[in-house]
């Protein structure tokens, strides 16, 4: 006949009693997404058929910016809806074609991609208004993300769209 005592079965129990509540409280602990989640996120908003400004701005931090690198235009913290909602005005069916994402251990992600769609509507740029187009473009782009804690810190646009519509 086993003996059992009295304090190992009281442990037991209490072991047992306590692995629900371990596993529930693990399983309930948010999961922050990856970076390249936030980012492909980020792309979703911005589309034309779905644009979310605010959505977009949440997903930066307050002191994040947007760089565009082929005008030297910069917009900071909530600023950065204009560009997005800017864009849409003067591509009505914008479109981001996502081809390579590359991620880096330091919070840093590179996308490479091509910015499609019809210029349709007037873009104010800051030597003057750019007048629609009417012409379908298709450009590649190159981004730069920094992000921290999962907001976006530096968003820096690489891309020759105003210069393809001149031509």
């Amino acid at each position: 006949m086993a003996v059992f005592h009295r304090r190992s079965i009281l442990t037991g129990l209490g072991t047992l009693a306590a692995m629900p509540l371990v596993q529930r409280a693990h399983a309930q602990a948010p999961v922050l997404p990856t970076n390249e989640a936030v980012i492909r996120e980020l792309y979703l908003v911005a589309e034309a058929t779905s644009l979310n400004a605010d959505r977009f701005v949440s997903l930066f931090a307050d002191d994040g910016y947007f760089l565009d690198m082929s005008s030297g235009q910069k917009w900071i913290g909530q600023e950065v809806r204009e560009p997005v909602t800017g864009l849409i005005s003067a591509y009505p069916d914008m479109h981001r074609e996502l081809l390579s994402f590359y991620s880096t251990s330091d919070d840093v992600v590179v996308v490479e991609l091509k910015l499609q769609g019809t210029h349709g509507g007037d873009l104010p740029l800051p030597g003057g208004i750019l007048r629609a187009t009417g012409r379908k473009f298709d450009v590649p782009c190159c981004d730069v993300w920094h992000l921290r804690d999962g907001k976006v810190k530096s968003f820096h646009c690489y891309n020759n769209l105003v210069g393809s519509l001149k031509s």
